[in-house]
């Protein structure tokens, strides 16, 4: 009889952390007292770098239900998917189909359907946090030797783990394979006065670096707002306040902690100014944003105007983070989830034809990400926290029109019970939680080495690489030279 998994009960997500303004948070303040550490022996030399390259991650908060993103849409394929979903079943007419495949976009997703049929959106199936090839017995019987996963099915730790691809040791610092893409790529931008690291979505472990950290700004609508370091057009009674801190700031300091925050401060209103007055000069984007309704929408036109000024401040190499919430259906998924997958489809689209209207299509690559997916079974209203999930990519050099990598497989009816938890295939764990074919190292080392980071250095940034034998998905046309 299987041992039953381990389910974590739900966790209240923790607030979403303010805007990061310029790495000024704590844990910036202590990244740059880190200073004294030594980032890894880099092979890749990007300072020789000729060529533009944006990654762009939107994280999914919450766990994607993947399994209504993409739908089997030939019959008998449809009549398992219906059998299983239960309750949560889309219809069959309803489904928005694609080219040339046997399977279909939710029906929210009219503009996925597009940017696929164009050849500028993939798919990558079955996808999840794994530190090596993983079966259903070694989860369960979890021999030495084999590197399972901790805290699986957990919102914080695996939207952590997902970020990281590590675990640290209790107290430690640990950093994510974006901001240690960022560290070896720093010598690609010419300007080191000016961010190329941005979140529009508060603090992140992906963009954790040794030496890099991000730059936060609060998308608003149109140009974003750094109001907060303005001092040029406060009401007089206001100049007062803003005369005293500059000069506080300004003050000389003994200690340590005081003397680095005061200089993260005033470093972030510097690189506000550089910031507005490069994005005050650029033309407006044409391309139509949902700017009132759609919170990623409003986050991507931030990121498409950082792009559009990235020559003016001698950036070749950007990362950007970009996080929506609310996919965490355990009740009312059927309305939510359509919600949910209207505004990532919309905004996708008018992201890439913004990036369109830029010129910059083939450099900018934007995928997605979620903590984990959901069950393929229903709880009556809802799904709950599960392992493997589809994810999305998105660009000029992505291999679109394609679903990279082997769905989840199952059974229209369960094969076996488990303590009361049903088994519907050969990788489910229980109630269709499936153990992921891909792992987030081969996905991530995918996305990096388009960016131009060596295999050497691939190894490096992704700790668990090195124990899968494909190393490269191939949803990347190619990698930069």
């Amino acid at each position: 009889m299987r041992q039953r998994p381990t389910i974590i009960s739900r966790r209240d997500f923790l607030a979403r952390a303010g805007c990061l303004l310029g790495g000024a948070s704590w844990l910036a303040t202590f990244d740059s007292l880190a200073l004294m550490r030594t980032a890894f022996a880099a092979t890749t030399n990007a300072s020789t770098f000729t060529d533009h390259k944006s990654l762009v991650c939107i994280f999914l908060f919450g766990g994607n239900d993947s399994f209504n993103m993409t739908v089997p849409t030939a019959q008998a394929d449809y009549d398992k998917y219906a059998r299983v979903r239960q309750t949560l079943a889309l219809p069959q007419s309803q489904l928005i189909p694609v080219n040339g495949s046997p399977w279909s976009f939710h029906p929210s997703g009219n503009a996925l359907r597009t940017l696929y049929n164009e050849g500028a959106l993939g798919v990558v199936a079955n996808v999840g946090s794994l530190f090596a090839p993983l079966t259903v017995a070694d989860y369960e019987t979890k021999p030495l030797g084999v590197p399972i996963p901790p805290d699986l099915f957990s919102h914080s730790d695996q939207t952590d783990l997902w970020q990281s691809n590590r675990v640290a040791a209790p107290g430690a610092r640990r950093e994510g394979w974006g901001g240690l893409i960022a560290d070896t790529l720093q010598s690609a931008n010419t300007n080191p006065d000016v961010p190329s690291i941005y979140t529009l979505n508060g603090e992140n472990l992906w963009q954790v670096g040794v030496n890099s950290e991000s730059y936060g700004i609060r998308p608003g609508q149109g140009i974003p707002s750094f109001e907060a370091f303005d001092f040029s057009d406060y009401p007089n009674r206001e100049l007062g306040r803003s005369t005293a801190l500059q000069a506080i700031l300004q003050q000389s300091r003994v200690n340590v902690l005081e003397r680095q925050a005061a200089n993260s401060m005033a470093e972030t209103a510097r690189k506000a100014d550089l910031l507005r007055a490069a994005l005050d000069g650029a033309p407006a984007l044409t391309t139509t944003f949902d700017l009132d309704n759609n919170d990623l929408a409003r986050q991507l036109h931030t990121v498409a105007r950082l792009i559009a000024i990235r020559a003016s401040l001698g950036i070749q190499r950007q990362i950007f983070f970009v996080g929506v919430g609310g996919f965490d259906t355990h009740s009312s998924q059927l309305p939510a989830h359509a919600n949910l997958m209207a505004n990532l489809s919309d905004g996708l689209n008018s992201f890439y034809r913004a990036t369109q209207e830029l010129g910059v299509a083939d450099t900018v690559t934007t995928f997605t990400a979620s903590e984990f997916g959901r069950t393929l079974t229903s709880n009556g209203d809802g799904t709950d926290h599960a392992w493997a999930a589809d994810a999305l990519v998105l660009g000029g050099a992505v291999r679109g029109g394609v679903m990279h990598g082997t769905p989840v497989q199952y059974d229209a009816t369960p094969v076996e019970s488990a303590f009361g938890e049903q088994i519907f295939g050969p990788a489910d764990v229980g109630a269709g939680r499936f153990i992921p074919h891909w792992s987030v190292d081969q996905y991530g080392a995918t996305l990096a080495r388009w960016m131009g980071i060596s295999d050497a250095d691939l190894l490096t940034i992704f700790p668990n690489l090195h124990r899968f034998t494909e190393r490269d998905l191939g949803f990347m046309q190619s990698a930069p030279t």
